[in-house]
């Protein structure tokens, strides 16, 4: 299966790769949306942080799936919460997930485009990159927001393949959206893969439904 991907790496002329919980680990956006927020709102509304919890799983389940769901623009103007100076204050929680850094750092030694294509708001993958430094591998960059449509969408694809001028067939893609992956498949990326292992703490597993699944990037090498 090893030997199978890096043939698949090796053909490729553009690497896609999503951010969070595939380069970078998704606990921190659990714990900045589970508990954090939250928490930030209980004292903002005067409201228990069990209620703070259930209004934003609320809110979050309406909208899932949608470009509100990452606009961090959406969120601020709905609670009158200031995002990203909770991110900011807990930016030393933003982490590489294993064998992420030394990964990118072998893709970039290779003549190939390393291009992240991503749901997460600008603002708060600045301050993301202003923690860990991961931009220093890839040729480009690209969130759903800039584009005004989220990857689960077919408009995100032909968007992202004209800005880059991608050609869809000699490219790669790994994310851990199940959606997303089939969104990227159904878009012309047949070498798109699940990323099972989202968090570094196994906290949350991916359920392989993929035809391609990888453990984390680093099995693509």
């Amino acid at each position: 299966m090893r030997n199978l991907h890096s043939n698949i790496v090796t053909n490729a002329s553009d690497i896609l790769l999503d951010i969070d919980g595939v380069i970078l680990d998704q606990s921190f956006d659990n714990l900045f949306w589970q508990e954090l927020i939250p928490l930030k709102l209980s004292i903002s509304k005067n409201i228990s942080l069990e209620e703070a919890k259930t209004e934003i799983k609320t809110t979050a389940s309406k909208i899932y799936g949608t470009l509100p769901w990452y606009e961090l623009e959406f969120w601020e103007n709905r609670y009158d919460i200031d995002f990203l100076s909770v991110a900011a204050e807990h930016s030393s929680k933003i982490n590489f997930l294993p064998n992420a850094k030394q990964t990118l750092n072998q893709l970039a030694s290779l003549d190939k485009r390393i291009i992240l294509l991503t749901n997460c708001d600008p603002r708060l993958l600045n301050i993301k990159a202003g923690s860990i430094p991961f931009m220093q591998y890839v040729d480009g960059c690209i969130s759903s927001v800039e584009l005004g449509v989220v990857k689960e969408h077919q408009g995100f694809w032909s968007k992202a393949f004209r800005y880059f001028n991608i050609n869809p067939k000699f490219s790669l893609f790994a994310d851990d959206n199940l959606y997303v992956v089939n969104a990227a498949v159904k878009a012309g990326i047949e070498n798109s893969f699940q990323v099972l292992e989202p968090t570094s703490d196994y906290s949350l597993v991916n359920k392989p439904e993929a035809i391609l699944t990888i453990r984390n990037i680093g099995d693509l090498i």
